[in-house]
């Protein structure tokens, strides 16, 4: 883990999974701007000192990846606040995606854990390929310089914002293992919060649900990732030829954004 990484840990009071999207080199030696954009999970639920701390990083718009009906019903309670503009970019449009019943069958079912992992790979293949209008919006917002800095968060900023983050790294020209190691540091920005959460739902289901279910439903896996990576180089060749013709941004908002996301060159 690199200094930039371990000063965002722990910042926050109620924020677990807040860090710098940037601050990496890129495979042409370039290094991704930091600065401009930050990850999160949801800050709905941030404190008064969360709050002002956030303040201090100058963030112009928030970017809610959300459902619509999540995103009316948990809205930040200091989202009044004139210091950035909040907008709405659902990678999945419904909470149906993964009911009730299904995620008991997740933790309680016998075969649970294999149904979880085939749900949530078809989860990102969904964001990846069914979700490109709101990918487009999402990158054009990005690319209007003035719009910066920006925070992009989901509920646990686990998958939908991880698959943003890695897609705008990937974009800006990150080597893809460092994308994956960024991801999976969600996985070590939540531990100390996971192992308790992984013994108390032991503990309140009576040892139905074990340990072990709990932590595979509630990390970042690489396979998900490994996955909708490949299927986009697939099926376009590269994530430039993705956003372009899978996604419809424009090439000129394409090098405007990739610009901006990078140092100037020596």
């Amino acid at each position: 883990m690199n200094t930039r990484q371990r000063e965002d840990l722990h910042l926050f009071e109620k924020l677990a999974n807040f860090r710098d999207i940037g601050g990496l080199q890129t495979v042409d030696g370039r290094v991704m701007k930091a600065g401009l954009l930050y990850r999160s999970d949801d800050i709905s639920k941030m404190s008064q000192k969360d709050t002002e701390k956030l303040s201090t990083y100058n963030i112009k718009v928030v970017c809610d990846l959300r459902t619509p009906k999540r995103h009316r019903s948990k809205r930040s309670r200091h989202a009044s606040n004139e210091s950035f503009h909040l907008f709405n970019f659902p990678l999945h449009q419904d909470e149906t995606q993964a009911s009730r019943r299904m995620i008991l069958d997740f933790f309680f079912g016998r075969s649970g854990g294999e149904r979880f992992l085939e749900f949530s790979s078809g989860y990102y293949q969904h964001m990846a390929f069914k979700s490109t209008s709101q990918i487009k919006a999402l990158f054009t917002l990005l690319a209007q310089e003035e719009n910066l800095p920006v925070l992009i968060h989901c509920t646990a900023g686990k998958d939908r914002t991880g698959y943003i983050a890695a897609l705008i790294q990937l974009f800006a020209g990150v080597p893809y293992e460092t994308v994956v190691q960024e991801y999976l540091l969600t996985n070590h920005y939540y531990q100390t919060r996971l192992e308790k959460v992984a013994k108390i739902v032991n503990g309140v289901t009576l040892k139905r649900v074990s340990p072990a279910r709990t932590k595979l439903i509630l990390t970042a896996h690489q396979r998900f990732l490994d996955e909708v990576y490949q299927a986009m180089l697939q099926k376009h060749g590269s994530v430039a030829v993705y956003l372009r013709e899978g996604c419809g941004i424009e090439e000129s908002t394409l090098a405007k954004f990739k610009e901006s996301l990078l140092e100037a060159q020596q």
